[in-house]
């Protein structure tokens, strides 16, 4: 939990504070570090490997981005499902007048982190640097709106924060003063962009020390996470940015924590990256596994569409459903490339074979909202 130090009494204790002068390290146990190192890189080349070989890669593996929202978000103690998540997509797509006043504050805020990352992932394709203005503009675009809207988006922070538990009054971690946090952010954006040491090691260093610096008030964690992807991406370790490793520091959260913390406290920079590494090797695999299930249900609906449907415009139609497993039917009808009455009549037929599952009936000039249930329960986390 975020917090301003002086908002009431906090117990200090038992608190690390930030590692000043000692970024980046000034040496690594590498015999320590290449088992680790050897196992990410070979499992990330295989990940890579694998979606550079899909057709439809793209559509595909759009689920893994939600998955990472949600995640991610759940990390910071939001609660929101894969199916909230693409349920306020839907909204928004439709054209839906302000979706998020009626949304759950929570999917409201792994619904920006979904279109932070995508925002972040179209400008460095743009030709943009992994620069502090687009790390700024991500975090202006995570707290566009809602709960966060309130604590300075795209801003860093003007008051000392800390990492604790709120509920008892205690902190684990103080972060870097904002008096002293320009000149770090200088040097860690010059450390990704410009340091020689190899990507998978510039890229678990370059996440410790975000995260240590903690340079907003609110959606550090969220922002650290992103960058993951962003520099793997960036640094030419994948071909395009569908790797996502939020899922296993959520399970692992506790050692997640430590390990940072043992940076900081004890100069630990091997115990942390082998960590990283360890973890980045683990949710390759996990990717492959996920990638590899969605693959084999993308070609089990081919067939059942193509026998249930009984229509020329089968594919079209299972396209738009990966892409869009919660939407509104005129979105159908408009965007999935099939004829307007031939788009109705397949929407009920698929609604027949319990295919899709109905979310809020039509009513009025209001399309029903549908959920393409099958993608769902895959994607469940």
């Amino acid at each position: 939990m975020e917090r301003d130090l002086i908002a009431k009494p906090y117990d200090l204790s038992a608190a690390v504070h930030y590692h000043i002068g000692k970024f980046p390290p000034g040496s690594l146990d590498y015999e320590a570090i290449i088992p680790a190192l050897n196992d990410a890189a070979a499992s990330l080349a295989r990940y890579d490997a694998k979606m550079g070989g899909m057709v439809n890669s793209s559509l595909l593996l759009a689920p893994l981005r939600r998955q990472d929202a949600v995640s991610s978000s759940r990390m910071e103690g939001t609660i929101s499902t894969i199916e909230d998540l693409y349920r306020l997509e839907a909204e928004e797509d439709a054209g839906t007048p302000d979706p998020y006043s009626e949304a759950r504050d929570d999917d409201v805020e792994t619904f920006l982190y979904s279109r932070a990352l995508r925002l972040a992932q179209m400008a460095l394709e743009e030709g943009s640097p992994l620069s502090e203005h687009l790390i700024r503009s991500a975090h202006q675009t995570l707290l566009a709106f809602g709960r966060g809207a309130k604590k300075h988006p795209g801003a860093y922070k003007v008051e000392q924060n800390f990492i604790g538990d709120d509920r008892r009054s205690r902190i684990f971690y103080v972060p870097i003063s904002p008096d002293q946090l320009a000149p770090a952010m200088q040097s860690l954006v010059a450390f990704i962009n410009g340091n020689k040491m190899v990507p998978l090691l510039r890229t678990a260093i370059a996440h410790m020390e975000f995260e240590a610096l903690h340079p907003f008030e609110d959606g550090n964690g969220r922002i650290g996470r992103m960058l993951i992807t962003l520099m793997l991406w960036n640094l030419g370790v994948l071909k395009a940015p569908h790797f996502f490793v939020s899922g296993y520091f959520e399970t692992h959260k506790d050692e997640y924590i430590a390990r940072m913390r043992a940076v900081s406290e004890a100069g630990d920079w091997t115990g942390w990256v082998v960590f990283f590494l360890n973890a980045l090797h683990a949710q390759a695999c996990v990717n492959i596994d996920t990638a590899d299930r969605i693959l084999q249900l993308y070609g089990e609906m081919r067939e059942r569409f193509r026998e249930g449907l009984n229509s020329q415009y089968h594919d079209q139609a299972l396209d738009f459903v990966f892409g869009n497993p919660v939407f509104r039917n005129d979105r159908f009808v408009d965007r999935s490339g099939i004829p307007a009455s031939s788009a109705r009549a397949l929407s009920r037929r698929l609604l027949e074979a319990e295919l899709l599952r109905t979310l809020e009936p039509p009513a009025g000039r209001r399309a029903g909202l549908y959920a393409f249930q099958p993608l769902l329960d895959l994607l469940q986390i």
